[in-house]
Parts: C-alpha cells; sequence; structure tokens
C-alpha cells in the first residue's frame, strides 16, 4: 500500500529528495507519539496541553498557551477544564493579579508527563539502536544543513534604499 501521506491531494513520486527525508523524520516521530499519547488515554490536543506547560516549566496562561500551541484561547479553556476534571492541571490564584487564574501542572500532571519523558526516550534509543552510528550523524548533518537554510530564508530580505541624491529645492 505505500505510506498513506503519499495518497489523495498529497500524491507525489518518492524518490532521494531531502524533504522528503525531513517528511518522514516527522512523520516517524508523530506515529510514536501518537502511540505513546494513545497509552496515556489522552486525546492528542489534551497532550499538547500538558507537553506545553510541562515545556513552561510546569506554569502558564491560558493566552500563552493559545499563542504557543496556535489555537483559539476559548479551545485552551475548554482543554483546561477537562485536564482540572482529570486531575492533571490545577487553576491556582496569581499572587499579584487576583483577578488571574494561571494554570499549573498538578503533582499527577507532572508524574504523568516525566513518565512520558522516560517511555519516550526509552522508545527513541530502541529505534536508534536500529541504525549505524554513521547514518544518523549524515541524516543529523542533513536536517541541521536545511534547518539553517530554512532561517536563512525566512530572514527579511534587505532591500537596498532608493537613493535620494536631491538637495533640498530638488537640485542635485
Amino acid at each position: 500500500m505505500g505510506n498513506p501521506y503519499d495518497q489523495g491531494l498529497f500524491q507525489h513520486e518518492s524518490g532521494p529528495n531531502y524533504f522528503h527525508l525531513l517528511r518522514e523524520v516527522l512523520l516517524t516521530y508523530r506515529q510514536m507519539l501518537r502511540q505513546l499519547t494513545a497509552e496515556t488515554g489522552l486525546s492528542g490536543a489534551q497532550f499538547e496541553a500538558l507537553r506545553e506547560l510541562a515545556v513552561a516549566g510546569g506554569r502558564s496562561t491560558v493566552s500563552a498557551m493559545s499563542r504557543e500551541l496556535g489555537v483559539d484561547p476559548a479551545a485552551v479553556s475548554r482543554l483546561v477544564a477537562g485536564l482540572v476534571r482529570a486531575g492533571l492541571v490545577e487553576r491556582v490564584q496569581d499572587e499579584r493579579d487576583g483577578r488571574s487564574q494561571p494554570v499549573v501542572l498538578s503533582e499527577a500532571g507532572h508524574r504523568l508527563m516525566l513518565a512520558f519523558h522516560t517511555e519516550a526516550h526509552k522508545r527513541e534509543e530502541a529505534l536508534g539502536g536500529l541504525l549505524d552510528s554513521e547514518s544518523v550523524e549524515t541524516a543529523m548533518q542533513v536536517l541541521r544543513t536545511l534547518r539553517e537554510a530554512l532561517g536563512r530564508m525566512s530572514r527579511p530580505q534587505s532591500r537596498p534604499r532608493p537613493r535620494n541624491d536631491t538637495v533640498e529645492g530638488g537640485q542635485s
């Protein structure tokens, strides 16, 4: 059957294209994360909210999580409410601003994310053991090169300013 991501609107010729390598890396990592997330019993969206909290040191706001996740604040509020009911996060009173209620990982949420992180590393090591170190280093170098090139491409191109050689009054 081949790769399901090469079907329908996304059908294309496979071949030795570096961006196909990048896509395969992302798809492989995504598959591993989906498997791990499914084992937690959480939805992908709930897991992403917890991951964002963990990356932020265990404390954030709905608006900051919304920006980082690229999701509407109302949707993040609903996710947080579900995670509160599950006992994985808590809303706390902000000492400096009584109106604000930051979201924090609960002890159970903290344990879940640590266990997830540990299991992810075990699986990464197991998968990495299937490859020789030279192949891994070559792939990493290719990906670094592509990331650097993308970084250069995303920077605003400096355009030369139009010269104004005239002095006041329109004379040059």
